[in-house]
């Protein structure tokens, strides 16, 4: 299990550690788009791969120092775990290409939290790269009928996604624990119950998101999923989450920019227009220029 008693001298490993999981999350919506064409909906699917990333952190909680810091842990917890349940459920109700760049504004939105809230200084270079962001967000949603507004719900479930997963990447820095096990199962725990309220939500509305389809089918595939591609990184990237600045935990992330245009450009038969390419270009510029200024 990692653990640190302090943060590390170098960024380098937890820097690798966020890309390669966003890489990973990049392709994420491949098998949630197959669980959902046999029926199996999104609600589903997320409140599974949360119960089992409880479960995988359960025997490190078994020593008392494991409990370091549990309340600020569970808020932390709450705000990452609702953040990727709103993002999971928003790859099923929009295009995939709009839910993954919506998500990824997160460093503007850490930014101007660490602006208002820890007074961080705010520099050219940082000012640039939100410029940058909020162009990106123009260019997704359209600016033809005035202030660029979500055109339906996945799109603003996933940029409501991206400002909790920014709010809690920056507590997560500013109140780090030695452990990586409690803030695993907090955020488990927060993405459980935030999976749980929204299936009780669709299912009360009889929409598609809490359709059980060919469940006991697809049930060990989304075990087996659930333990390649979603419990592993949340050791990793909250891990690094308390060792890097939360801006730069969601520039890193932005691997999965890479990874899920190329992927669903390619796979998932949606058409990839200019604006979404202009929209990519600036929000992954925002990034580049934050990378550039360290």
């Amino acid at each position: 299990m990692i653990a640190a008693d302090s943060k590390p001298a170098s960024h380098f490993l937890p820097a690798i550690a966020v890309a390669l999981c966003g890489a990973m999350w990049g392709v994420f919506w491949i098998p949630l788009h197959w669980f959902g064409s046999e029926g199996v909906g999104g609600a589903w699917v997320s409140l599974i791969f949360n119960a089992m990333a409880m479960l995988s952190a359960l025997p490190f909680l078994l020593r008392r120092d494991a409990w370091e810091g549990v309340s600020d842990q569970a808020v932390n917890g709450l705000l990452l775990g609702t953040a990727f349940s709103l993002y999971t459920v928003s790859l099923v109700l929009t295009d995939v290409i709009h839910a993954i760049l919506l998500f990824y504004l997160t460093p503007v939105w850490s930014t101007l939290a660490g602006r208002f809230f820890l007074q961080e200084r705010l520099s050219a270079s940082r000012i640039l790269a939100m410029a940058l962001g909020f162009a990106g967000l123009a260019a997704v949603l359209g600016v033809k009928d005035g202030i660029p507004l979500p055109r339906n719900w996945g799109d603003g479930l996933a940029l409501l996604s991206g400002m909790c997963w920014a709010a809690g990447t920056l507590r997560s820095f500013h109140r780090p624990t030695r452990k990586v096990a409690m803030p695993v199962f907090s955020f488990a725990a927060g993405g459980f119950v935030s999976s749980a309220v929204i299936l009780a939500i669709a299912a009360t509305l009889a929409l598609p998101l809490a359709e059980v389809g060919h469940m006991r089918a697809m049930l060990p595939w989304i075990m087996l999923l659930g333990l390649i591609i979603f419990v592993p990184p949340n050791f990793l990237v909250l891990w690094a989450a308390q060792r890097i600045d939360s801006a730069r935990v969601g520039i890193l992330l932005m691997t999965e920019v890479l990874f899920g245009t190329l992927s669903a450009g390619l796979l998932s038969g949606q058409a990839f227009t200019l604006a979404e390419g202009v929209g990519t270009a600036f929000i992954v510029s925002a990034g580049l220029i934050e990378v550039l200024r360290r």
